[in-house]
């Protein structure tokens, strides 16, 4: 549904309610954070695409702060929305790998033990709502609705097709909260829809609600394209498309322009000011995509797989500007809790930082703070320009300030650098737990 007149009195009523001090204080504004699925650092025209054009998100890099060194805590999806819901490594909660439609991984799930931001968010106060991708248990007892979220529209699995809303396995897989409900309709636009209806229902309120994107994941689909999974057929995992980057490019553009109707809305009920709007993906592009200069993709711990485009917008709050800080997916929740004023138990401690000071003067909050990665064999200790990638048997060091690309391995030339990485890095693993230990790998 979108804007019409009948929202735009829906909207003139709750103003009213603003001026009568119903239920909003100034010090809990609204935070919306949107993830992309598999967009790549270069996929965006802010970030130097040339091929897709994506107004919408560029008017929020404009006139926002855009991050170049901003990192998903794993180049899959699962563990980083955990560690994004969490504000801890992943390791922590045993999420470090994905949790697949098939086999044993499908009966396992992000614990409800486990305190998430949209827990805290709730208990103070804000009206939570998740629209999309889960993608942290296919499991009744895993829902979003019993770990904070009061409204959940959108799937469980890690992608569907875009039209049938049918899994990978061909289990239909579209939810309202714990229901599964029938819902026609091109999987981006009916995500938008969601959120939209959220903030209307809600803007006389505080609200944390979660935007959480298919797009630009396979099975590459386009608006007008045939739906093409149903149970009992054979399917290809891509999607039948024939033009691959034409298709693409519209999943990406249409997704941005969704981002556009989200701000519409923010507009429309007077809180663009009041709304901190957060952008970021999962992790990096497939090979299909745009990891710009990077070297690796999708599943790597090179930068392509995990380097990701941010953007920070809260119109009147956030001047425009980039910083280069070294960020984590991770380090959202603490940043979110400190801007909304939000409490939690003193002794909860998160692995991510608080970064709002970036946001509104600049200054560092992670200087020659050292981060970690581990996905499937291969591990990665970044500290300030010096990063150290372990995939299997090889071990090399990159010094990322001249080589983004990590083409040289200058081992030889700092040893010395190689061995704290490296020592770091056996302490976070017994720090987190060894990969034998986790649920999902």
């Amino acid at each position: 549904m979108r804007l019409s007149t009948y929202r735009a009195c829906i909207a003139v009523t709750i103003l009213m309610m603003y001026a009568c001090g119903k239920t909003r204080t100034d010090n809990k504004p609204n935070v919306i954070i949107i993830v992309a699925d598999d967009l790549g650092y270069g996929g965006l025209s802010c970030y130097g695409d040339k091929n897709v054009r994506t107004p919408h998100v560029d008017k929020l890099a404009a006139n926002g702060l855009k991050f170049t060194d901003f990192h998903s805590n794993a180049p899959v999806c699962t563990p980083t929305r955990a560690a994004l819901l969490t504000g801890h490594y992943q390791q922590r909660s045993g999420m470090e790998g994905v949790i697949y439609v098939r086999g044993e991984t499908r009966s396992l799930g992000l614990d409800t033990a486990e305190l998430t931001l949209a827990e805290i968010m709730q208990q103070n106060g804000y009206a939570t709502g998740l629209m999309g991708k889960w993608h942290l248990g296919y499991k009744n007892e895993f829902n979003p609705v019993y770990h904070g979220f009061d409204e959940f529209h959108g799937y469980l699995s890690g992608n569907i097709d875009y039209h049938s809303h049918y899994d990978n396995a061909g289990i239909y897989d579209w939810w309202h909260n714990t229901d599964s409900v029938y819902e026609e309709g091109y999987s981006t636009d009916l995500i938008t829809d969601h959120a939209e209806n959220f903030i209307e229902h809600h803007a006389a309120e505080p609200f944390f609600l979660m935007v959480m994107h298919e797009a630009p994941h396979v099975p590459l689909q386009g608006r007008k394209d045939p739906p093409y999974r149903f149970p009992g057929k054979s399917f290809s995992y891509q999607g039948s498309t024939e033009n691959v980057s034409a298709t693409y490019k519209e999943m990406v553009e249409v997704m941005d322009e969704g981002v556009g109707r989200i701000m519409a809305a923010l507009k429309a009920y007077d809180l663009e000011e009041k709304t901190l709007v957060l952008f970021i993906s999962d992790n990096g592009a497939e090979p299909i995509g745009n990891n710009g200069m990077l070297n690796g993709a999708k599943g790597s711990l090179l930068e392509g797989g995990h380097r990701v485009p941010a953007i920070a917008y809260w119109k009147g709050r956030i001047s425009p500007g980039e910083s280069s800080e070294t960020l984590l997916t991770m380090d959202v929740l603490p940043t979110v809790l400190s801007l909304c004023n939000a409490g939690t138990p003193s002794s909860v401690v998160f692995d991510g930082i608080d970064f709002s000071s970036i946001l509104f003067d600049g200054k560092g909050a992670s200087t020659r703070r050292t981060v970690f990665w581990r996905y499937n064999k291969q591990k990665a200790a970044r500290n300030g320009k010096w990063k150290l990638w372990i995939d299997q048997a090889d071990t090399t060091l990159f010094n990322l300030e001249s080589d983004l690309g990590e083409i040289k391995d200058v081992s030889d030339d700092y040893p010395d650098i190689k061995r704290q990485l490296g020592d770091a890095l056996i302490e976070w693993e017994r720090s987190v737990g060894q990969p034998e230990a986790m649920k999902t790998l």
